[in-house]
């Protein structure tokens, strides 16, 4: 989202948190930090939505991430290319939620 702020050289963005450098701007992993976060976007659907719908839902998202428009505002904004359908997007929160909560326990936060 800072891209925009840095085109105005309103400020100089020194290392992204993407697990790679994007456009020149290293990475905290390239620099030697052990570090990576995604800010990632999510659809969520009401508990008990049927398998059919569910299904649905999946599949219609995936056919929107094919498309040249969705890569287009994604390489314009700079978004990690990151697609996690179905039961793989479960085991990615629950991922997110031990890395995170550690995080912010460790910080002092919770």
């Amino acid at each position: 989202e800072a891209v925009g702020l840095a085109q105005q050289g309103e400020v100089r963005i020194l290392v992204t948190t993407a697990p790679k450098p994007i456009d020149g701007i290293p990475s905290l992993k390239s620099e030697g930090y052990d570090a990576e976060f995604v800010n990632w976007r999510g659809f969520f659907a009401a508990p008990g939505i049927s398998a059919d719908q569910k299904a649905a839902y999946v599949k219609v998202l995936g056919d929107m991430y094919k498309t040249k428009e969705w890569e287009e505002v994604r390489a314009q904004n700079k978004w990690v290319n990151i697609y996690n359908p179905g039961n793989d997007f479960v085991k990615f929160l629950e991922k997110q939620e031990s890395e995170i909560g550690s995080l912010m326990k460790e910080l002092g936060f919770l």
